[in-house]
């Protein structure tokens, strides 16, 4: 079941057209067989046969694929030639069962030692199995050939991860996702971090300019359901961790209010409809759709980044920030 060796277990190691491959010796089956990947990397000539089936230890019964009449296999030195059928079994490459066996004539199989002893032109040969090998660090040519002969069904990789790492991980990836996949997410796992602090200064902050002589915008504050205070109080002090407002001295004011999303849960939003009519307006005009269409003339790649939210997602200047000072019924912010 784990493919080691164990008592009455004969393997060894035996070569095809220079590729080492793992033989077994079982008595009691009756015909040769090898591995298909193994004839279709040597491109060995294969017949098709007639429709044969193989009865396995565990009752099901399998499907040669072909017939190989003669294969020259290399044995510790001797050379081996038999006829096989391609049978896909697990826990060696080449079977070598009972028709081998009786070309042998008269033999001694030594399983406490785990050899085979026979007569072959007057000489006496032995061929000693394999002991149980212990794993060790593959070589990227082992997995090389490995892929090449078609013998890994899965392929992992293992990362290490500091504590701290562990502890803040910003995303969970689900059970049967692509490695490479996963392999990116946890490259620019920084990416998928919540964020905190402001953002970076950038060449088009964003300015409130205002009418000459406008006076400060003071609106009183909407009275809010007790149900929704305790939301308020919870969502003001996550933008409070993040870092993008702060208490404020301003003698600006505008209302806030909760409004209910699809899915349940509650938007956080500031009526800032009187500081918007004493706002100068920008008189560049917004491009169209199809303007925006006309840009993706020729393009062959198109990405989205879902933004975790819609707002706070441009600086305002530092000197219009007290500009957008709101009230709630547990304090003053910007």
């Amino acid at each position: 079941m784990k493919g080691a060796n164990g008592l009455g277990t004969i393997k060894f190691t035996g070569y095809v057209g220079g590729l080492p491959i793992q033989i077994l010796v079982d008595g009691g089956n009756f015909d040769n067989f090898l591995q298909p990947r193994i004839a279709q990397f040597l491109k060995l000539p294969v017949e098709p046969t007639t429709l044969f089936k193989v009865i396995v230890g565990n009752g099901h019964s399998m499907e040669a694929e072909g017939l190989i009449q003669q294969l020259n296999v290399k044995v510790q030195g001797h050379e081996i030639k038999l006829s096989v059928y391609l049978l896909l079994v697990s826990g060696a490459d080449l079977i070598l069962g009972a028709s081998w066996l009786a070309t042998l004539g008269p033999y001694v199989a030594d399983y406490a030692n785990l050899c085979i002893e026979f007569s072959h032109q007057d000489q006496i040969i032995t061929l000693q199995g394999d002991t149980t090998h212990h794993p060790t660090q593959a070589q990227f040519h082992h997995i090389k050939r490995l892929q090449q002969t078609n013998a890994i069904s899965e392929a992992f990789t293992i990362h290490l991860s500091q504590p701290e790492a562990i502890k803040h991980s910003p995303i969970t990836l689900p059970d049967h996702i692509d490695p490479t996949l996963s392999s990116l997410l946890h490259t620019y796992k920084h990416v998928f971090l919540s964020p905190t602090g402001l953002h970076p200064p950038r060449i088009q902050n964003h300015t409130i300019p205002l009418q000459e002589g406008a006076p400060p915008v003071k609106v009183h504050p909407y009275r809010y359901p007790h149900s929704q205070k305790e939301q308020i109080e919870k969502m003001i002090k996550e933008m409070l961790d993040q870092g993008i407002i702060q208490p404020s001295t301003s003698p600006y004011s505008s209302p806030i209010l909760l409004v209910k999303k699809k899915d349940g849960d509650w938007r956080f939003c500031t009526d800032y409809r009187a500081l918007n009519a004493i706002t100068i307006k920008d008189c560049f005009p917004m491009p169209t759709v199809d303007e925006l269409i006309d840009e993706l003339f020729d393009a062959q790649y198109f990405s989205k980044l879902d933004l975790r939210s819609g707002f706070h997602q441009i600086l305002v200047q530092p000197e219009d920030r007290h500009k957008t000072a709101f009230r709630t019924h547990q304090g003053h912010y910007e």
